[in-house]
């Protein structure tokens, strides 16, 4: 039998992704009602499966017979249920079916549910197995189903080890096992601790599911920023016809700086760090520097060779050392992400002379000023098995370190390892770009901006349409923009929505191809502004002797603007969130509510009754566009009599955005 070709087997890919996504499609306009589901495993109770009766998102051996979705068991009592089927009769065993590699976060604890149906003979036993960087399996623990032909729970709980970068679930018989057995509602999650009390003027925002219970007939809708003209363009003879914000942009730090841009410039195939400064964030000016020369003469304003982003530290008590840098330098002997201090943030030096972080390339640089710790995310690649369309291709992802004094990183929650893996291109991801025609999706790098007590990440997702277009289409020709991520603690991080936060523009536009954004954002009382980096080509770059351009703009958002949830219908929508407990008695919320809608807000209790006082139709309504408004009802204008007590807030929504609530 001929295999089919690369043209062939994308077609299949691509056929099978459209399939999945509308069947997504239908599901997501069927769910009326949403509630936090927090299994890790897509297709754990078998009810998707392909032609050959395999199950969809699990990876199965040659023999497609022994492992299969079958209705001859079934754990529920619905008509409709499946369950996995493992029939192995043979002389030599050894079925196994697994998962698809799945994010594993150092030190954080694991807990699998799985039920079995022995029938005859020798039963599979169910694995956690973890996995590291170069795919090899560094730890896993089994549960074996007991021999009896009634449903069955096995548990397994496991943290994952130092080194883990992935896990994967596996049913599989042993090598002389030999037979049948049922297997369903396979369930893992992460033993995540939720913290019921909500800080002080922190605003929650609706981002992750961390403070939601329930939701009805809202949904949640990304915000594009709203963007600017090109504010910086490659005017200088070591700019080329490219500036990238692949840099950093302060405004009053320290007190009375003005703003003040790095940016990166690209030209004969060398990277510079560059200087410009702005009295209001709009006009730049590019000034003499002096302290780097280029082709002879310092009259620039090159600050560094190569790029870079770094941050403020106003706390270290060596002003030698306020300014902090980190890069990538390609040097054998220094082959990796290296660090530079400055007192000015303009003249650099590397007292350390060894790299703080392996590998090597687009890096970005934040500074937790709450909890005083640098926040590096690092491009790293992960050595994946054929399981990819671009077999033999490794994986661009992003990966988070911490350092309390810049020196020494490690990943957040072990100090045993260097770095975590934060976000990569998954199924999801992958399938969207296949449905486009494309091969699958990238990480190509992800600042991580802390804000309101948590952390926002916008991963620039690389989608890769081909290895063969362009100049330098050995390393993938696609678009890039970035999306929105968000994680409380650094290690757990969510993408509940893929949309771009920030898209590349029209057909033709001068940011049509790639677009990055810097290291850190600013913020005012209504405000946050990102400024951003774009090319008019994608990654590729030139396939038709097109001229490549990068120039810089910035965009801005409402606060808290990033992600809300959402009602254009005309009954409301209605957002209940788990218990909370608070200290402070006002409410507040950031709320945008159009013609004829409102917002409204009842107070529970643990069981679910409404708190006197604090009902529904005692609810004042909120109307209009408002930043900060007081949540009030008939005979209480605040909370205060609740204070210390656990409730849950429900959100009654009409016609309208909700950005997030607050106490204070």
């Amino acid at each position: 039998m001929k295999s089919k070709s690369p043209k062939h087997l994308r077609f299949f890919y691509f056929t099978i992704a459209v399939t999945i996504l509308i069947l997504f499609t239908q599901d997501d306009l069927a769910a009326q009602k949403y509630l936090q589901n927090d299994n890790l495993i897509v297709n754990g109770d078998f009810m998707a499966r392909d032609n050959f009766q395999r199950p969809l998102h699990w990876m199965t051996g040659l023999d497609m017979q022994t492992a299969t979705i079958s209705n001859q068991e079934k754990h529920s009592n619905r008509k409709d249920d499946f369950s996995l089927k493992i029939s192995d009769t043979s002389a030599f065993g050894n079925t196994l079916i697994r998962t698809k590699k799945m994010i594993a976060v150092v030190g954080v604890a694991y807990s699998l549910t799985a039920w079995a149906n022995v029938k005859t003979g020798d039963p599979a036993n169910v694995y956690l197995e973890f996995w590291d960087q170069n795919d090899r399996r560094i730890k896993y623990k089994m549960a074996t189903p007991l021999t009896d032909t009634t449903w069955q729970s096995l548990h397994i709980t496991e943290t994952a080890p130092d080194s883990a970068v992935y896990m994967t679930v596996a049913i599989a018989t042993t090598i002389a096992g030999r037979g049948i057995s049922f297997w369903d509602d396979v369930f893992l999650k992460q033993n995540r601790v939720y913290d019921k009390k909500v800080e002080k003027g922190r605003h929650e925002m609706f981002m992750d599911d961390y403070r939601i219970e329930s939701m009805v007939d809202v949904q949640r809708v990304v915000h594009r920023g709203i963007k600017s003209k090109v504010l910086i363009k490659a005017t200088k003879p070591w700019e080329g016809r490219s500036v990238y914000i692949y840099g950093t942009v302060l405004h009053g730090s320290p007190k009375g700086s003005g703003y003040r841009m790095w940016y990166t410039a690209y030209v004969d195939k060398k990277y510079f760090l560059c200087y410009a400064t702005s009295k209001d964030g709009i006009n730049w000016v590019k000034p003499d520097l002096a302290i780097i020369e280029f082709n002879g003469n310092k009259k620039n304003n090159i600050c560094l060779e190569g790029g870079g982003t770094l941050v403020y530290d106003p706390y270290d008590k060596d002003p030698q050392k306020r300014y902090k840098l980190m890069k990538f330098d390609p040097a054998k002997d220094r082959f990796g992400y290296n660090v530079y201090f400055s007192a000015d943030g303009l003249r650099w030096n590397d007292t350390h002379k060894q790299p703080v972080l392996p590998y090597g390339d687009v890096s970005n640089l934040a500074f937790d000023t709450s909890r005083k710790i640098f926040i590096a995310t690092t491009k790293q690649r992960m050595l994946l098995s054929n399981t990819r369309v671009t077999q033999g291709k490794n994986d661009r992802t992003a990966n988070v370190s911490i350092s309390k004094d810049f020196i020494n990183w490690y990943a957040p929650g072990s100090e045993g390892s260097k770095y975590s893996l934060a976000v990569e291109g998954d199924y999801l991801d992958d399938l969207t770009v296949i449905a486009k025609g494309g091969m699958e999706s990238n990480i190509y790098g992800m600042p991580v901006y802390p804000y309101q007590g948590i952390y926002v990440g916008f991963p620039w997702m690389f989608d890769i349409a081909t290895y063969a277009v362009g100049e330098f289409s050995v390393t993938g020709d696609g678009k890039i923009q970035p999306q929105v991520a968000v994680s409380r603690d650094l290690k757990i991080w969510d993408r509940i929505i893929r949309d771009p936060v920030l898209p590349v523009g029209k057909a033709g536009a001068w940011d049509d191809g790639t677009l990055y954004t810097a290291s850190n954002i600013l913020t005012t009382s209504k405000e946050v502004i990102l400024y951003y980096g774009a090319m008019n080509l994608p990654h590729g770059g030139s396939a038709s002797g097109q001229e490549q351009h990068a120039n810089i703009a910035r965009a801005v958002w409402r606060t808290d603007g990033f992600i809300s949830l959402h009602n254009a219908g005309d009954d409301a929508g209605i957002i209940t969130t788990k218990s909370l407990r608070f200290d402070a008695k006002d409410l507040k919320v950031n709320a945008k509510v159009g013609a004829g809608g409102f917002l409204k807000v009842e107070v529970l209790d643990l069981n679910g009754s409404v708190f006197e006082g604090f009902t529904l139709q005692q609810s004042k309504p909120i109307i209009g566009d408002q930043y900060k408004a007081q949540v009030s009802w008939m005979s209480n204008g605040n909370l205060a009599k609740l204070i210390g007590r656990e409730v849950k807030l429900r959100f009654h929504l009409k016609k309208g955005d909700l950005f997030s609530f607050w106490f204070e």
